[in-house]
């Protein structure tokens, strides 16, 4: 099927990426400064708990899976 939208020349175009481009509202560098921080401190975070987790995670299939083990059990 055909698409039923209009061309857009390639001036009016441009025109039009430009005047969108006015909309756009940066931040200030207060802004991403304080941003950066927080992206920075939230990766130090996540790193620790996935740390955490996978350290817990390795060391229950370790032990899960020596039980079966002979010699490791009670009374073995």
């Amino acid at each position: 099927m055909a698409d039923n939208k209009a061309k857009t020349g390639p001036v009016k175009y441009l025109g039009q990426v430009r005047q969108e481009g006015r909309k756009v509202v940066w931040p200030s560098a207060r802004e991403t400064m304080v941003t950066t921080i927080l992206v920075l401190i939230m990766m130090v975070l996540f790193g620790i708990f996935f740390f955490i987790v996978d350290w817990i995670t390795a060391n229950g299939v370790t032990f899960f899976l020596n039980m079966g083990s002979p010699g490791t059990g009670a009374g073995g």
